[in-house]
């Protein structure tokens, strides 16, 4: 056989086998998922993120087909499950499910050899949580603009708690600050739970925290509740104002939950676990759970959901750095 036809037979046969497999790898993508999938979640297990991630795997299971299993994988505030799943192989078997912390807030208080947003296939939004403004009932203030008047009588001697520094607590503190033109001081604590008993022992006046847990101790009369931090009212507490309503205009502090994946994973996959989340976050059942959370199902993909990190990073990156804000 002359040589140059074997060199042709030789090129048309690794054609062959290329296309072949190119085939198989768009055939796999397009019968996603054939494997069990991994949802790694970024903090502990029995927080917010932890609650949404599991009732979301067990309701896309009979959607998708396969077992979509939980993981968790706490640890630096949310970057150990990040990294990990960002440097993963992104053949659609592992996918992110953090939030706000990881991010839009982490990028600004460590060096990150990656970025959250642009680094990663961004999948969809599931939920946004707003913070509850909460003071000791012993403190004369019943608005959130009595608060800010207050705190400007007296600059620097009224103090607010939060679960530590850099928390989403923290951070709507400064926000506070900054907005409403008021000198007061942060004291972290090593948790919300601690941070409220500052607060109802009047160790400090005032503290951001979730609504879900804390509605109780304002019906009973420990904590009083001065506004809620999101742009319309909580159905859950239709009768707290907004912020914004008491005075201080753009003022929104919102937790969020997101699922996220490896670049470079078959856009087949990322495909349709969006349109299988879109399906969960229509359940009855998950309305119903997002409300014991004091969470609000808000379901985003695609360019919307990207520009919403991207405005939400911008905002707190310029309050941490204009608040020196660093982790311990």
């Amino acid at each position: 056989m002359p040589y140059f036809d074997f060199l042709s037979r030789r090129g048309l046969i690794g054609t062959a086998l290329a296309l072949a497999a190119g085939g198989a790898l768009a055939q796999a993508s397009a019968n996603w998922p054939t494997r069990p999938v991994k949802l790694v979640v970024a903090f502990a297990p029995g927080g917010t993120v932890d609650v949404v991630a599991r009732h979301v795997a067990e309701r896309l299971t009979p959607l998708l087909g396969q077992p979509v299993i939980v993981e968790n994988r706490p640890g630096a505030g949310g970057n150990l499950a990040t990294e990990a799943v960002l440097r993963s192989p992104p053949d659609g078997t592992q996918f992110l499910v953090a939030g706000s912390p990881t991010h839009a807030v982490n990028p600004h208080l460590f060096k990150l050899s990656y970025d959250p947003i642009g680094d990663m296939a961004s999948v969809a939004l599931l939920g946004t949580a707003p913070n509850l403004l909460v003071v000791n009932p012993q403190l004369n203030v019943q608005s959130v603009r009595d608060l800010a008047n207050l705190a400007r009588s007296k600059p620097g001697e009224l103090s607010f708690s939060s679960a530590g520094n850099g928390t989403s607590g923290h951070l709507a503190g400064e926000l506070f600050r900054k907005q409403a033109g008021v000198e007061v001081r942060h004291v972290p604590y090593k948790g919300q739970a601690d941070a409220l008993l500052g607060v109802m022992r009047g160790d400090v006046a005032f503290a951001f925290v979730t609504l879900a847990g804390t509605l109780q101790q304002v019906s009973s009369g420990r904590l009083k509740a001065l506004a809620i931090t999101s742009r319309a009212r909580s159905p859950l507490a239709p009768d707290i104002p907004t912020v914004m309503e008491s005075g201080i205009p753009d003022f929104e502090v919102l937790a969020w939950y997101s699922v996220s994946a490896p670049k470079g994973t078959p856009p087949e996959a990322v495909d349709r676990l969006t349109r299988a989340l879109g399906q969960v976050m229509k359940d009855p059942a998950t309305l119903a759970k997002f409300e014991t959370l004091g969470a609000e199902p808000t379901f985003l993909s695609g360019a919307s959901f990207v520009e919403f990190m991207k405005r939400d990073s911008d905002k707190w990156g310029r309050v941490i750095r204009e608040a020196g804000v660093q982790v311990n």
